[in-house]
């Protein structure tokens, strides 16, 4: 059945669930989606996870010959970040921090962390922690990393917690897991949507440092809904018995094709060029945004993500309504400083979802000065910005083909089978069954 006929049958069969598709490709196509956590699937991760895969799954009991596509998944990761391990069977990032919580901290040990990321991670009694909060300093904008050696060496954590999902600039790794590893505390950073342009080499890599590293495989990778766990080699046993106790015991095998695809897009060159274009498009876009007259925070983005700061008396959420009105879709937040004196009402946007769908640097500009008059006429300009912006996305793709990947012969002479099997003959069935796979999956 090909997808004219599968689209047709859904459409009489479920006439609801088929509206709500159509409204799904709708907004997807017609909206400008400016939130860090929003970026199109690659389509041939896409195509795999509607392969025949689907069917089946992965147990962590299965011999080793069974999980083939797991280990390809995971050394591909390996070698992706520079890796000495990884796990690749996490649902989501929730789920990756609780192993990552429930394997290197115990119940009451205190927790340092960024603007108190995981906290939220940490409901129930199972895992009750006394978290303490770094942040910006008020003057600066920026982490002051003598004021957290300070702070590491009055509290002592069991873990010091670095999730840049609201801090637009690069970090020192280095210095940040010596503070930790000074005060007894293990390093663990989220990467959240630099994830992507750690891969790309667009952004500095905290793997080398941090005793332990997540991720999620969407948004800035633009691979499927999936959370990873790189780690150290001497802490790898504790976390994967975690993953097991806490019920992550199988995957399907749809996705973690996908995943190890997913690693191999990472490392070509048109990727590490779709993340030099996010860098580009995120400066052009904070150029239009005060071009238009409005600040953004912590100075000029070193990454996807820029921070536009709310007037006097705005409130982000109801901002964040007014945009989705007009066309875009943005992320509220605030940002508070390091002592707590402060909270900046922000809005976090980021570049990833309009580079895949094609823009460069003069359309992101344009973008940039339509949020900052929005941001400082508010509802007057709301249909003036939703006619800007249907003309801006009017014939752009979901996912651009400009970003497609092409076959590297230089890299696939070094990656051409990332699995060893006991027998050659093995693993020419496998390659065999793999060509039977996408073939059934492309009917």
């Amino acid at each position: 059945m090909d997808t004219g006929e599968i689209l047709s049958t859904l459409e009489t069969f479920d006439p609801e669930l088929y509206g709500a598709l159509q409204k799904s490709v709708e907004n997807q196509r017609y909206e400008l989606s400016l939130l860090p956590t929003a970026n199109a699937i690659s389509p041939f991760m896409a195509f795999l996870k509607g392969s025949v895969l689907g069917n089946e799954y992965t147990d962590h009991h299965a011999a080793e010959e069974k999980r083939w596509i797991e280990r390809l998944a995971s050394k591909r990761a390996c070698e992706l970040f520079g890796a000495e391990h990884a796990i690749v069977r996490l649902t989501n990032l929730a789920a990756a921090s609780r192993v990552v919580f429930y394997a290197l901290a115990e119940q009451g040990n205190t927790v340092l962390s960024f603007n108190g990321r995981k906290q939220e991670h940490t409901a129930g009694e199972w895992l009750s922690f006394q978290f303490e909060s770094f942040g910006i300093d008020d003057k600066t904008q920026r982490i002051d990393l003598d004021q957290l050696a300070e702070q590491a060496k009055r509290c002592h954590p069991r873990l010091l917690i670095f999730s840049p999902v609201n801090y637009p600039r690069q970090m020192d790794y280095e210095a940040l897991a010596r503070i930790a590893h000074e005060n007894g505390a293990k390093l663990w950073v989220d990467m959240g949507q630099n994830a992507g342009l750690v891969a790309g080499k667009a952004m500095r890599s905290p793997v080398p440092y941090a005793d332990v590293v997540t991720f999620a495989a969407n948004d800035s990778l633009r691979g499927p809904q999936r959370a990873v766990i790189l780690c150290k080699q001497d802490i790898a046993e504790k976390l994967e018995q975690v993953v097991v106790n806490t019920g992550h015991v199988d995957i399907k095998g749809n996705t973690l094709i996908a995943l190890a695809l997913n690693f191999r897009e990472a490392a070509t060159r048109r990727y590490q060029a779709y993340c030099q274009q996010v860098l580009k498009n995120a400066q052009a876009l904070e150029q239009g945004i005060m071009k238009a007259g409005v600040e953004t925070l912590c100075g000029a983005t070193e990454s996807h993500l820029v921070l536009p700061r709310l007037q006097e008396g705005q409130n982000a959420g109801e901002m964040a309504d007014l945009f989705w009105h007009g066309g875009i879709l943005v992320k509220p937040d605030l940002m508070p400083t390091q002592h707590g004196t402060r909270e900046y009402p922000i809005l976090r946007i980021s570049s990833l979802c309009p580079t895949t769908r094609g823009f460069h640097e003069a359309e992101m500009e344009k973008v940039g000065h339509l949020v900052g008059n929005f941001l400082l006429a508010g509802a007057d300009v709301q249909q003036d910005v939703k006619k800007e912006i249907g003309r801006l996305i009017m014939d752009k793709p979901v996912f651009s083909s400009e970003w497609l990947p092409e076959a590297e012969p230089e890299q696939n002479a070094t990656t051409r089978e990332a699995i060893e099997t006991p027998h050659k003959a093995e693993a020419s069935l496998k390659h065999r069954f793999m060509e039977q796979i996408l073939h059934l999956g492309g009917r």
